[in-house]
């Protein structure tokens, strides 16, 4: 079925253009939201190693948790940030510049790569059809998951931009057919692996269209050496100390393995886990029609196997389908893993409704059928566009974690020790005597006294699970209970509409 000239060039243009700006504005919003009390998990391992680069001059990351390019990203923000601020007079040497000063840049940086990703969807979805590769950017752009992680300084985001990048150049490889095609599509990979390794599961995407494109097995054998050597350079030309630390980086890497391989056991399956991240981020309709895009692509790969728009279907549903299954079968799941998957999604979601589209405009006036494809559009985004309209106005209040940040900075001495429970809140170490905790639990009474703690932060980010949860759980609760009775109570700041965030409790530790 053709697919009917429904926009002129300009108007199309005009649409994506405006998905664009939504998209951008959505990953723009409250970017200094939490600087510098309430990071990220992990915006410190990046930010903090890139200062230190920037302030010492040894590129060694010292840290394999993550490849290293996106810490040498930032370092090159930051030295950025720091000549800036040098010209406006905010330092006159390198040791007056804290890291709290370089996150917000940083952050920028994060949602420039999740806005232009917003394009790399709709250049994979055009290889389907102009009317999907516009309706996949417009499911894209407003994915309340990748909006929320495009404000911190984290992999997942740049990591989800080089797939696609990956992806786009697969697609383009086999269009042209050429060894420096598929090259480039084998750099595109091993960037993304140099950011987080399991962008690494990109390389399937040329590889993918190897298997199903034309030529010689002679001509398919230089081809996969262009993708090899590709991704080789590039992923070692983004991490190269993977080979000058060589020993210190498969130690590490291997610690890592071992963890995701055969760590403890989460308290379900990691498929179901996803799942039900998908179907409250990506949103039931979403998910019923990115299943009909697989059905789609199965179809396409039926009637033309080797047509562009085939192999743009058939790359999208395996690459989807692969790598949810390489992510549920981990022992660590997080729901952030999930983001390169959705630049996928989206095309099938959008491919399904574009074809829904020629299904109606055969039946229905043009019209009729723009505004019923119109509507079902706006049921696949309205969950995530809505999640992501909430987080933002949300991120424009003052939060709990800030009120509780501005009283001890107020209330309590400097040099005082602290002990906080969870990271929801970060005190500046060289202000406080600082210790983190997941839960005060696992120590009793007198471990906080005979260890010299003054006050004990509590956040209902670690005791909500024993004390609010339906059902309780007695253990954690009565140590809880028992725990908090032998503190003094100073303030409590209870999470409301004007106040969003976690509950948080200050007691003082008192002493014999």
């Amino acid at each position: 079925m053709t697919s009917p000239a429904l926009l002129s060039r300009r108007s199309h243009m005009i649409l994506l253009s405006a998905v664009v700006v939504i998209g951008a504005a959505l990953r723009f919003t409250g970017l200094g939201h939490g600087i510098p009390f309430a990071l990220g998990v992990d915006e410190p391992e990046i930010i903090e190693r890139s200062v230190r680069m920037m302030k010492s001059g040894d590129f060694h990351p010292h840290f394999f948790d993550y490849p290293g390019l996106y810490i040498y990203i930032q370092f090159l923000t930051a030295c950025a940030r720091f000549v800036v601020g040098s010209i406006g007079g905010a330092w006159a040497n390198l040791n007056e510049a804290a890291p709290a000063e370089f996150y917000l840049w940083g952050r920028a940086v994060s949602a420039t790569f999740g806005t232009v990703t917003i394009l790399m969807v709709y250049h994979a979805g055009r290889r389907i059809s102009p009317l999907t590769g516009l309706l996949s950017a417009a499911i894209f752009a407003v994915q309340s998951m990748h909006v929320r992680e495009s404000h911190f300084v984290l992999t997942d985001v740049p990591t989800t931009f080089f797939v696609a990048l990956t992806w786009v150049l697969a697609l383009r490889a086999h269009e042209r057919l050429t060894t420096r095609a598929f090259f480039w599509a084998g750099v595109a990979a091993g960037l993304a692996a140099a950011t987080k390794y399991n962008g690494g599961a990109a390389v399937l995407l040329p590889l993918l269209v190897l298997l199903i494109g034309a030529g010689d097995w002679r001509w398919r054998l230089r081809a996969l050496a262009a993708v090899v050597l590709g991704a080789a350079g590039a992923f070692l030309a983004g991490a190269p100390y993977t080979v000058l630390a060589l020993p210190e980086f498969l130690n590490a890497f291997a610690y890592l393995s071992h963890m995701y391989a055969v760590g403890p056991a989460p308290p379900e399956s990691g498929w179901v886990t996803y799942v039900k991240h998908l179907r409250i981020n990506f949103s039931v309709p979403g998910l019923i029609a990115a299943l009909t895009g697989v059905g789609l692509a199965l179809r396409a790969l039926w009637r033309a196997p080797r047509a562009s728009a085939s192999v743009a279907w058939l790359l999208t549903s395996a690459f989807a389908l692969i790598y949810f299954w390489m992510i549920a079968g981990q022992r660590l799941t997080y729901g952030r893993y999930l983001l390169p998957l959705l630049p996928f999604l989206s095309v099938l979601a959008g491919g399904a409704l574009a074809w829904l589209f020629e299904a109606l405009h055969a039946r229905l006036s043009r019209p009729r059928a723009a505004v019923l494809t119109a509507a079902l559009l706006a049921g696949v985004c309205w969950v995530p566009a809505t999640m992501a309209v909430t987080a933002l106005r949300d991120a424009g209040k003052v939060s709990t974690s800030q009120q509780a940040y501005e009283w001890i900075l107020a209330n309590i001495p400097a040099r005082t020790k602290v002990g906080m429970e969870s990271r929801g809140v970060l005190l500046n170490p060289e202000q406080y005597q600082v210790e983190y905790f997941a839960r005060f639990i696992r120590h009793d009474f007198a471990h906080y006294r005979d260890e010299g703690f003054d006050y004990l932060v509590a956040s209902s980010q670690a005791f909500r699970t024993a004390l609010y949860d339906v059902p309780p759980k007695p253990a954690a609760a009565i140590a809880y209970k028992d725990l908090f009775s032998q503190l003094e109570p100073i303030t409590v700041f209870l999470p409301s509409p004007e106040h969003p965030g976690a509950e948080w409790r200050v007691y003082r530790v008192p002493r014999p």
